[in-house]
């Protein structure tokens, strides 16, 4: 295994903390900040929004400036982001910092799966990316863990463990392999991509997946303290911490998957079993058929995380790879914010989180149908003037 591929998987656990260090202390932030569940939501998703509108703009810079450029940028953002809440607790300082960390959880998102695009040894790249999208679920597992232990000796330490980690991360960029040079206009331009059917299908199925699976790993405390009645959501938070070991276990199992069943497949199944389990969601009001349910979703959320990326990976040569991935990552996050903001709204206005698991029932019904009749075997994603391979004759780039 090459440093590159060594640098990605620590980069995910890295991403994974400080998108997920909210969560795990909501109620004593909720306290500290003084705001309600809609409120809270928005520092939540803060980081999420910017997240989403860095992904093809990220995309974009990648290809251009290179991956090593581009981790640097992202790796200052992400101190610099996590040191900003930790000035003062007021809400306002917390979402200008998430929001700086976002477009460094933006660019670090799009140049580690180019990465393992471009540097996974034996063409493996969504066995890879599957694996990074693991490792990912663990960072979040220590988020959980850690944070509300660490907590009592002082709430700024939920922001600076995050800014501690990232200039670590900072002092190992410097020995990351050049990318190799493109030329300046890409084989196929984010105009075309846009115009394309299948990476839009491919957007929302990641929105239905990836971005439900960060709304569970938010939430789901929550939603056991809603009908549990008798515990709170930090004591809870474990809760919080199983959805995401579930996650990752089933993003590394989707990397194998993958290599034995078609891509299109495993996200065809995976979509269709996930409106089911969100119908279950919206009427389930035991606990343990709840966290069933929830833990159910999580596996089914991040099985296809693998074959989604690759095919996204192969649908374009690697001058553009940034901006597919970038589109593609786009719609996910986008979801991901929606689904956290739908859920803080359902349940400070209409008194519980069952409402927004029946929204994400019936989209996902809808976008199966359509993902049915647009990604088919014998339609490959890209048009056939797209597919170009740069070899030996590529000149590396000083990045």
């Amino acid at each position: 295994m090459t440093f590159d591929i060594v640098f990605a998987l620590l980069n995910g656990i890295n991403l994974s903390i400080i998108i997920m260090n909210i969560p795990p202390v909501l109620s004593e932030l909720m306290d500290l900040y003084g705001v309600s569940y809609t409120q809270i939501s928005v520092l939540m998703s803060a980081l999420l929004w910017m997240h989403a509108a860095m992904q093809l703009p990220a995309g974009m810079i990648v290809d251009r400036l290179g991956i090593r450029r581009t981790q640097f940028l992202s790796l200052v953002c992400l101190a610099v982001g996590n040191a900003i809440p930790a000035i003062s607790p007021d809400l306002t300082w917390g979402i200008g910092g998430r929001m700086i960390a976002g477009m460094g959880t933006g660019l670090g998102w799009l140049a580690t799966l180019k990465m393992l695009a471009i540097w996974a040894p034996g063409g493996r790249a969504g066995a890879f990316q599957a694996f990074f999208a693991g490792i990912f679920s663990l960072g979040s597992i220590l988020a959980y863990l850690l944070l509300p232990v660490i907590f009592p000796a002082g709430w700024r330490w939920v922001f600076l463990i995050p800014a501690f980690l990232c200039l670590f991360m900072l002092a190992l960029v410097p020995a990351l392999r050049p990318t190799p040079a493109f030329p300046a206009k890409p084989s196929l331009p984010l105009s075309r991509i846009v115009g394309m059917p299948s990476p839009w299908i491919l957007g929302i199925y990641h929105a239905l997946s990836y971005g439900s699976m960060l709304s569970l790993g938010s939430w789901v405390p929550s939603l056991l303290a809603e009908v549990s009645l008798r515990q709170t959501a930090t004591q809870l938070a474990w809760g919080g911490a199983l959805v995401m070991l579930v996650s990752g276990l089933s993003r590394l199992s989707g990397g194998f998957v993958i290599l034995r069943i078609s891509p299109l497949t495993v996200l065809h199944g995976s979509i269709l079993v996930l409106g089911i389990l969100f119908a279950g969601m919206a009427v389930a009001r035991a606990p343990g058929v709840v966290l069933g349910l929830a833990l159910l979703a999580a596996w089914f959320g991040s099985i296809n995380f693998g074959a989604l990326f690759q095919l996204a990976s192969r649908s374009t040569a690697a001058d553009s790879l940034g901006a597919m991935l970038g589109f593609v990552n786009l719609l996910g996050n986008l979801g991901a914010v929606a689904f956290t903001l739908l859920f803080g709204w359902s349940k400070d206005t209409l008194g519980s989180f069952a409402w927004g698991f029946a929204v994400l029932s019936f989209l996902a019904a809808v976008t199966l149908a359509a993902g049915l009749r647009v990604l088919k075997e014998s339609n490959p994603l890209r048009p056939a003037e797209a597919i170009r391979v740069y070899g030996k004759g590529d000149k590396p780039a000083v990045d």
